[in-house]
């Protein structure tokens, strides 16, 4: 009952606070891969944008050319709306993707094609979704021990593939 009362708060805060800092619209016109696009902001600047709170496994990973589909279902070639919050050390823009009022970020997580990136995570609502997502074996959580991305790069940068 607690743990249901503190889900249904963090949603409305996380939906709340998506409405109440300004944010960014744009025309997606790339998906890299699960968890980064590449936008057209006003004027046709174009720019990276990594989704925030979310790690999707590698193209060359097991479920990364799904979640890359997955994303591009949700919002290739649409409009959306960024809550941006930063840059990575990439000097990519971090941001939560909004579009037609949902968060495409937790969406990924809900639909089993990303993580919960733990290290980056600021709304335990990811946490849940990952949780849900893990119990009803979705997406990559079919796999019996699906390896998280950044042990995925660690690999392939140990042995090189």
């Amino acid at each position: 009952m607690i743990k249901n009362i503190l889900l249904i708060s963090l949603v409305f805060l996380t939906a709340l606070s998506a409405h109440s800092s300004p944010s960014n619209d744009c025309l997606v016109v790339g998906i890299s891969d699960g968890d980064s696009i590449t936008c057209l902001m006003i004027g046709n600047k174009s720019i990276k944008v990594r989704l925030e709170e979310i790690d999707a496994p590698e193209k060359n990973q097991p479920f990364g050319k799904k979640s890359k589909q997955q994303l591009s279902k949700l919002i290739y070639k649409r409009r959306v709306s960024l809550k941006i919050s930063g840059q990575d050390r990439y000097k990519r823009t971090l941001a939560t993707v909004y579009y037609n009022g949902k968060n495409i970020n937790l969406e990924m997580v809900k639909s089993g094609m990303a993580w919960a990136y733990n290290q980056y995570l600021h709304h335990p609502i990811y946490l849940y979704a990952q949780e849900k997502a893990q119990a009803q074996r979705l997406g990559l959580w079919a796999d019996r021990s699906p390896i998280p991305p950044h042990e995925w790069r660690k690999q392939e940068k140990k042995y090189g593939f």
